[in-house]
């Protein structure tokens, strides 16, 4: 579970500037002054000049100002999207890059295991897991009335040892985002019985308002959501190896308490 926990925290990490990542790499916009506009037989023949190495099986003119045109070619047997500046006559390249073919496998990774509903399916009931580490974490925090601040500090002179002093205090500080994490994912994966409990609470159905404000914010949390704040999506990226990290110093932990003392 250890590992499921350190892939899920990765990818989930790896995943935070989705929609920058296809900003970046997928040139779909055009300047529109940078020409005179291609149409019709001469868009396609300038089309048929620059992919002559292709066959153009398709090509989609822009229909919005600034984007560009949109060219299906074929060579041996794949077929490759491409965008096409019908102002300059050049190619803008594909538009679906290694970089966002790569950033979208490791969304279905993450989301669905790679394996469609059932992945995701699967994910619920490892978000019912991570919130039993995350509950269990927090007993184990617990050190007494007396004692409960070590959990909050890094000490040179504890009795402790600083693994343990920095596995208790991340898990401390990460507690809000572990149980954001870990209901969401439940969430994702059986919305009824959230919406069940939704539609009970809001006895009036015909007031098109519903009282779920509590589950968009822990949404929010999970994705990252910051409305153009790019600052807080690169903070969101660290946090997301919070599990991560949680799980190489619990794994140290455990080995040298468990697995040390048992070989020798």
């Amino acid at each position: 579970m250890g590992l499921y926990v350190l892939m899920i925290s990765v990818s989930g990490s790896a995943i935070v500037l989705r929609p920058q990542i296809s900003r970046w790499f997928i040139a779909s916009e055009v300047e529109t002054t940078s020409g005179i506009e291609l149409k019709d037989a001469a868009l396609q023949a300038r089309v048929a000049e620059v992919y002559r190495d292709y066959e153009v099986v398709m090509t989609v003119p822009s229909t919005r100002t600034g984007r560009a045109t949109y060219v299906m070619l074929k060579q041996d047997g794949k077929e490759i999207p491409h965008f096409f500046d019908q102002f300059s006559g050049e190619d803008l390249g594909p538009s679906y890059p290694w970089q966002v073919a790569s950033i979208e496998w490791l969304t279905s990774l993450h989301d669905d295991l790679l394996m469609g509903r059932q992945g995701r399916k699967i994910n619920g009931w490892g978000g019912v897991i991570f919130l039993i580490f995350t509950f269990s974490g927090l007993v184990l925090w617990w050190q007494g009335s007396r004692r409960w601040k070590d959990g909050l500090l890094i000490k040179r002179n504890s009795s402790r040892g600083f693994n343990w002093q920095l596995h208790n205090l991340l898990g401390f500080l990460s507690l809000t985002l572990m149980f954001a994490w870990g209901l969401t994912a439940i969430y994702f994966a059986y919305p009824e019985p959230f919406d069940f409990l939704i539609d009970w609470i809001d006895k009036d159905l015909n007031d098109f308002e519903r009282p779920d404000g509590f589950l968009l914010l822990l949404i929010d949390l999970h994705f990252g959501r910051f409305r153009g704040l790019f600052w807080a999506n690169i903070l969101w990226i660290f946090l997301g190896l919070l599990p991560a990290i949680m799980f190489i110093t619990g794994f140290i932990l455990w080995y040298k308490r468990v697995v040390r003392r048992w070989m020798y």
